[in-house]
């Protein structure tokens, strides 16, 4: 199959918005099929290895419990750059913007993801967080796999 995209940006915009419903509609089926097993999660807190369903399932489901904590009710992301790396690679780099109703619930965050076609669609391979004001969030996303030197 060919990879139905044009351009990196549009790569990077398809998986933020496929991911980002399937956390706000509980959906880890769909969430699950985003990503590249193993999967390198990094954060200022440090990093982790995912490698199989349980251990994402485990990060989903706190990140999950974090957004209720703090009602979210929309996850607003948007590329910022995008470049291919080879034909079967993009390097992104995006921002998060967490929201309760129209009020930012925190900070705006930037993250990095590689994302790769395996020749019949677009996953994360790995995906990278800069969070400097909460930790509640960085520990959702450490809270699985093991540690990654």
């Amino acid at each position: 199959m060919q990879q139905p995209f044009g351009t990196a940006r549009e790569v990077s915009e398809f998986l933020l918005e496929r991911t980002g419903t399937a956390l706000l509609e509980d959906k880890f089926d769909t969430f699950l099929s985003c990503i590249i097993l193993p999967q390198q999660v990094e954060t200022f807190a440090g990093q982790r290895l995912l490698t199989s369903p349980q251990e994402v399932h485990q990060v989903f489901r706190a990140v999950r419990a974090y957004h209720q904590k703090n009602g979210v009710t929309d996850i607003v992301r948007h590329c910022v750059e995008a470049a291919f790396k080879d034909p079967h690679t993009v390097a992104a780099t995006h921002e998060t913007r967490l929201l309760s109703g129209d009020i930012m619930t925190q900070d705006p965050y930037p993250g990095f993801s590689v994302l790769r076609f395996d020749g019949d669609t677009w996953r994360i391979a790995s995906m990278s967080y800069a969070i400097e004001d909460r930790d509640d969030l960085n520990a959702a996303l450490m809270s699985a796999g093991t540690t990654a030197p």
